[in-house]
């Protein structure tokens, strides 16, 4: 249990992502968030998105916050969720990304239907190789987190 919700019974966060604000119009594409994260551009609408979402977590009165998945891109149904580890891990051909088939598991849901547009729009790489963890560590978005949360001007 983390220290900070020590005594709480249940302690309440919010799951998934969180809707994406109008004015956050930067994407991850396919560089790694770290990349991104040097583009002023990208990184001030993260910070800014993460300063609201943090700020409606803490006056809901949630006792885990989270960046919402706001570092993912805009997409049809939060793919990047689903497409970003594979983009950035080793193992996959990310230079050939392919759609995917028409009829590639969405066959099952009716035209307009969240689960259809989502299955036939994916855009996966193929495996070629052993799949590895590949260069940018996931800590990264756990120390930007915290930075932002508690106005430490220089985070990571």
């Amino acid at each position: 249990m983390l220290k900070a919700t020590a005594g709480t019974v249940m302690p309440t966060t919010v799951t998934g992502s969180l809707p994406r604000p109008s004015w956050y119009t930067e994407n991850l594409g396919l560089k790694s968030f770290l990349d991104a994260m040097v583009i002023s551009r990208f990184r001030e609408q993260y910070v800014d998105a993460l300063s609201v979402y943090l700020r409606e977590q803490e006056v809901a009165g949630l006792d885990i916050v989270t960046d919402g998945d706001c570092r993912f891109d805009q997409d049809v149904g939060g793919q990047s969720w689903t497409s970003y580890p594979p983009h950035h891990m080793t193992g996959f051909d990310t230079q050939h990304p392919q759609l995917a088939a028409v009829g590639a598991g969405g066959i099952g849901f009716p035209r307009g239907h969240i689960l259809h547009d989502y299955l036939e729009a994916r855009v996966m790489p193929k495996i070629i190789g052993p799949l590895g963890r590949g260069s940018e560590p996931v800590t990264v978005v756990g120390r930007i987190v915290p930075a932002v949360a508690f106005n430490i001007p220089e985070y990571p």
